[in-house]
């Protein structure tokens, strides 16, 4: 499926990055998570053409602004989705979002101009190690941020993501450089991102979102995921019993990008109940600027 792109001005002065699938207005939202891009989605967006899609780059990361002034919140980034989704005048959609990008589109949902149709959290949420979290941030900071050609970072990524396809991680190889001069290239994501930590009233923040939640919720977790482990699961479907949660075989932390196929299986077979006709869902009262 070919894309398109458009930008959208948001607070700050800064600008994202959307890539657009599908030609009409899009039915699902996607948020990608931390370091990474909208690119991530790219065999979702294949694998289901029939459904339109907008993916995000959040600031600092892909073909987005980056903030001289390293305003990398989570609130931040909220306020920006918020924007864009005004932007692209989303109506009848479905929310997703991936690691970071989980806890950016629960926190958004509410404050939407129109509410998703359903939300779905992909290998993310509270309660998550603080520990875990810091060693990413740490391994993002460790990485080079200089390569002489994809293939150069494509051994990174095959390190840090066994169980993708080669195919997907050459194309996200591609997607995450921008390509300086000859021979070399340099990592989109902004190296500030690596010092931001979020505040601890997050959590009771992300508890609370989801707990008055009022569209459909589902969380997909990879099986082997080191983030999501069983034990953390156990504890999301006791705190938020109307979650409904799918849990994904041979797929780490990017669920999307193991095991796409099924993936894709599971966002087709509940979008088909999520999408189906319904009267055009209530507008929100925007939020002050």
């Amino acid at each position: 499926m070919s894309d398109a792109s458009v930008r959208i001005d948001v607070a700050d002065g800064l600008a994202l990055h959307a890539r657009l699938w599908g030609g009409r207005s899009p039915q699902f939202l996607l948020v990608h998570g931390f370091s990474h891009g909208g690119f991530v989605w790219r065999a979702l967006a294949a694998a289901m053409p029939e459904y339109s899609m907008a993916a995000l780059d959040l600031r600092g990361h892909g073909d987005s602004s980056h903030d001289p002034q390293r305003r990398y919140s989570i609130h931040d980034h909220v306020d920006d989705l918020v924007a864009a989704a005004r932007a692209l005048d989303l109506r009848d959609y479905v929310l997703v979002g991936h690691s970071l990008g989980a806890s950016v589109a629960a926190l958004a949902a509410q404050r939407l101009p129109r509410p998703p149709r359903a939300l779905v959290l992909v290998d993310g949420g509270p309660g998550l190690s603080p520990q875990a979290s810091a060693h990413i941030r740490e391994e993002f900071l460790r990485l080079k941020f200089r390569y002489r050609s994809p293939d150069e970072y494509l051994q990174r990524l095959s390190t840090s993501m066994p169980l993708a396809s080669a195919s997907l991680l050459e194309a996200m190889a591609v997607d995450s450089l921008q390509p300086l001069r000859a021979d070399e290239y340099r990592l989109k994501s902004d190296r500030a991102l690596g010092y931001q930590v979020h505040a601890p009233s997050i959590e009771d923040e992300l508890w609370q979102a989801l707990g008055r939640q009022p569209a459909p919720l589902l969380l997909i977790r990879g099986a082997v995921s080191a983030l999501c482990n069983k034990r953390w699961c156990d504890e999301f479907a006791a705190r938020v019993p109307q979650a409904t949660i799918e849990t994904v075989a041979r797929a780490g932390h990017a669920v999307m990008l193991d095991n796409p196929a099924r993936f894709g299986e599971l966002l087709r077979q509940y979008a088909a109940q999520w999408l189906a006709a319904r009267p055009v869902p209530t507008l929100h009262a925007d939020p002050v600027s």
